[in-house]
């Protein structure tokens, strides 16, 4: 679904007000405009009753425009454009509020602030987009307005995109507040261009689904350099490999850094005494060291754990996920340092077999690498020592795995996708989980690769509006 509103300008000859008047408007105007979004948005949904609600649109008023802009949804088997208009008021000392889209957005001199977000949902890799057009135009003043849901056309309707990428090209006055929109959303690396037009207008391109590489986790290893030869014949990698310019997979420090910016007042802190972590999504503020955390266990039976940490992985005490069976949830950690691994972190019972030799083959009875997964940063670099072993993914594109070049046998069982893979100085193995060759990458709301999209979802509802 989508929501679409025109706006304009209207000035009104009268008195001027001053700025504590002014600034106590806007605010009040701002507000009124959000209540406005929500009706507006009821009423695309409720085809058989008239709303009405009370409008504050300050002294001089507010103007219903159609036409003053354009939503452009395409892809490989789709194509189609939305026009879209505004409610706008200006304040006398030149700010503007405006509903566009359904979204509220703030333009001062200086920049394009949303005030309300716009529909837009990424969910089980469904885009939803509701676009709301208003029918009239003309102005808008304070009081009672009456809001009629007129009709609604589908323009997709749960149509199946797979392996395709959507781009959304938004030409808008507010163009700036939807780019700061969707890079909240979908990630930095998403905006692919934004660009004022003249004056007034601008356009912003944003670029959902495939991420360039078809089930990049079918192989041991993808890297941007060929992993160095190792040393030891007991060392290796067991499985595909894609390297070099087969390689396009920009790094993700933009999203896991606004990941760690959100996750500081949205998430709950880590415990560090409990020895079983549950569903949900945790913060920590400092490096995850197991010697300052007794949990030894993240068990997904009730759903995904996800585990933001401002610093570095260092683990040095067993770790294991239990609970995957029920549920196929998964335990992904995000980091902005570096993975120490000093002790064996796996799913279910280990894969590892140290009774046939350490480092020998893994038991692939046992391999569930897909509900394990680390994401870093282009400074990422983990640390491979002493005999231990990671059974999981790792996604850091840019960054590192190295061995120590101790006589140790740690091993990785699962995938790897960063910038470098060196294991040459040691003992080290990495050994492809077959299980992961239609696994795509997932991240977090908000730090999306960008996000993967199966469904599309639009429809163009419209309302009339009377007051």
């Amino acid at each position: 679904m989508v929501a679409a509103v025109s706006v304009g300008v209207l000035l009104v000859a009268g008195e001027t007000i001053t700025g504590t008047e002014q600034q106590a408007e806007t605010e009040r105007v701002e507000q009124a405009f959000v209540e406005m979004s929500q009706q507006l948005s009821s009423t695309a949904v409720n085809s058989d009753i008239t709303q009405s609600m009370d409008i504050e649109t300050g002294e001089d008023g507010a103007i219903v425009l159609k036409n003053t802009g354009n939503i452009h949804i395409y892809g490989s088997s789709f194509d189609e454009n939305i026009s879209i208009g505004a409610i706008e008021y200006e304040g006398q000392n030149g700010d503007r509020i405006a509903y566009q889209a359904g979204g509220v957005f703030r333009e001062t001199m200086d920049e394009t602030q949303v005030v309300s977000a716009p529909p837009v949902h990424f969910k089980d890799q469904t885009l939803s987009f509701p676009v709301v057009e208003l029918d009239d135009e003309g102005a808008l003043d304070s009081g009672s307005m009456q809001l009629d849901h007129d009709g609604t056309t589908l323009i997709s309707d749960s149509d199946v995109i797979e392996n395709d990428v959507v781009t959304i090209n938004i030409t808008s006055q507010y163009y700036k507040g939807w780019e700061n929109y969707f890079e909240r959303q979908a990630g930095e690396n998403a905006i692919t261009e934004s660009e004022a037009i003249n004056e007034t207008h601008g356009y912003v391109t944003v670029e959902l689904g495939y991420t360039g590489i078809e089930a990049v986790f079918e192989n041991a290893v993808v890297s941007d350099e060929q992993p160095a030869d190792p040393n030891n014949p007991n060392a290796g990698i067991h499985g595909n490999l894609m390297y070099g310019e087969e390689v396009e997979i920009d790094p993700i420090d933009s999203e896991i850094e606004s990941m760690v910016e959100n996750a500081e007042t949205e998430y709950d802190e880590l415990p560090t005494d409990s020895q079983q972590i549950t569903a949900g999504d945790y913060y920590v503020g400092d490096n995850f060291d197991t010697t300052s955390y007794d949990v030894n266990e993240f068990n997904v039976s009730n759903g995904n754990i996800t585990v933001i940490v401002d610093g570095d992985l260092e683990v040095h005490d067993e770790i294991r996920v239990e609970g995957w069976e029920e549920t196929s949830g998964e335990v992904q950690f995000y980091t902005n340092g570096s993975f120490d691994l000093n002790a064996d972190m796996y799913v279910g019972e280990s894969a590892y077999s140290p009774g046939a030799g350490q480092g020998s083959e893994p038991d692939e009875s046992n391999l569930h690498s897909r509900y394990l997964q680390v994401y870093g940063t282009s400074d990422f670099e983990m640390q491979l020592g002493g005999n231990d072993h990671y059974e999981g993914i790792v996604y850091a594109p840019g960054g590192t795995v190295k061995s120590d070049g101790g006589g140790g046998t740690a091993d990785i069982y699962g995938s790897v996708v960063t910038g470098t893979v060196d294991i040459s100085g040691g003992n080290s193995e990495i050994w492809h989980d077959t299980d992961l060759t239609n696994f795509e990458p997932r991240m977090e709301d908000g730090g999306q690769l960008p996000p993967q999209i199966t469904y599309l979802n639009v429809a163009k509802h419209d309302v009339s509006v009377d007051s």
